[in-house]
């Protein structure tokens, strides 16, 4: 890989990106990033204009923000909760 609809990257020793192209889903993708400051993204997010449209807690789980691009996409930023938070 990388060919004409799909390509991986291995960006850490157990994070890879894997991206494919498909026309026929276009307005229905979803990228998620976990991050180790989430409030410090949607911060700068925010000051670029790109406030985001939710920001939830799960506790014990997740906290994040979400994005919906104008075609639909499913943008969101997190970071995952330990036990207390």
């Amino acid at each position: 890989m990388p060919n004409d609809n799909k390509a991986a990257w291995r960006l850490t020793d157990k994070g890879w990106l894997y991206i494919v192209g498909d026309a026929q889903r276009a307005g229905a993708g979803l990228l998620t990033l976990l991050v180790d400051d989430v409030d410090e993204w949607i911060a700068d997010l925010a000051r670029r204009g790109l406030a985001p449209d939710a920001i939830e807690t799960i506790p014990g789980a997740v906290r994040e923000a979400v994005n919906v691009d104008p075609d639909g996409n499913r943008i969101t930023v997190g970071r995952p909760l330990g036990a207390g938070g």
